[in-house]
C-alpha cells in the first residue's frame, strides 16, 4: 500500500502527526520543516512523497502553497487496518 510506504519513513509521519491536529487548516512547507526539524530543502522531498501516496493535498494561495492532510486517505488507510486485524488470526 502506498500510504504505508509513506508513512514508514520517520519524518513523514512526523508530518502526518502535524497536519493531523487539531485545527490544522495547512501549513507552508518552510513551517512544517521548522516544525519536525528536517533542513527546508528536504522537506519538499517528504511533501512530494506524501502528495503521491495521497495523504496530503495543497491549496495555492498566491505565491505561498499550503499543505494539509486528505482526511479521505486516513479514512481509508484506518478501514484497511481495521479489516486487516477482522481477518488476523490471534494466537492467544
Amino acid at each position: 500500500m502506498t500510504i504505508m510506504s509513506a508513512l514508514a519513513q520517520s519524518t513523514r509521519l512526523k508530518v502526518l502527526v502535524l497536519l493531523s491536529g487539531p485545527g490544522s487548516a495547512g501549513m507552508a512547507s518552510s513551517d512544517i520543516a521548522d516544525a519536525v526539524g528536517v533542513p527546508r530543502h528536504l522537506m519538499s522531498a517528504h511533501l512530494a512523497v506524501l502528495s503521491r501516496a495521497g495523504v496530503v493535498e495543497t491549496q495555492k494561495a498566491g505565491r505561498t502553497v499550503s499543505y494539509s492532510v486528505r482526511r479521505s486517505a486516513i479514512r481509508k488507510l484506518n478501514a484497511y487496518l481495521e479489516a486487516l486485524a477482522e481477518t488476523s488470526t490471534d494466537p492467544s
